[in-house]
């Protein structure tokens, strides 16, 4: 053994099994020789809640719905999808208390969507079947704006390179 070898990353195949069930997961950390199995089981373990969170800023925010071309806009985007899961998340918590231990942010999105639908289609004074006729026509009407930019833009690439 060398001076420093203690300090020197290392790779270690980790493999942890949840005895009730019999679930197997295996985790290859790199690390140093002084870090301890519990924090690299931690570490580990932790990845799930950042994966379910990415899956719910995805599903249930909108944070794979960004449209824009710049890279300005795709800031703001991201800005406004981290807000909104920090409302979300705060209203999560704050539904569980005693009454509702078992609320999670995915039922808490799909509550919070549904009342800003109805308060929008009450301010309105329309029906629910009128605010998804005027859904659907203004999706086709962006799809249609979008197709005559993409056209245009072809346009000017083939007249740029026939030059």
């Amino acid at each position: 053994m060398c001076l420093g070898d203690e300090l020197r990353a290392s790779h270690q195949l980790i493999k942890a099994r949840n005895r009730e069930t019999g679930e197997v997961k295996y985790f290859i950390a790199r690390s140093n020789r002084r870090v301890g199995l519990r924090l690299l089981l931690r570490v580990g373990f932790t990845r799930w809640h950042m994966e379910h969170l990415f899956r719910v800023a995805k599903d249930e925010i909108g944070l794979t719905h960004f449209e824009g071309r710049s890279y300005v806009s795709l800031k703001r985007h991201l800005a406004l999808c981290l807000t909104v899961m920090a409302f979300v998340s705060r209203h999560t918590t704050r539904f569980r208390g005693k009454k509702n231990p078992e609320a999670t942010l995915e039922q808490v999105c799909r509550a919070l969507r549904l009342l800003c639908r109805r308060y929008l289609n009450r301010r309105r004074g329309a029906s629910e079947t009128q605010c998804l006729l005027d859904l659907l026509q203004y999706h086709q009407h962006r799809n249609q704006a979008a197709t005559e930019s993409h056209r245009k833009r072809k346009r000017k690439l083939k007249r740029f390179n026939t030059l």
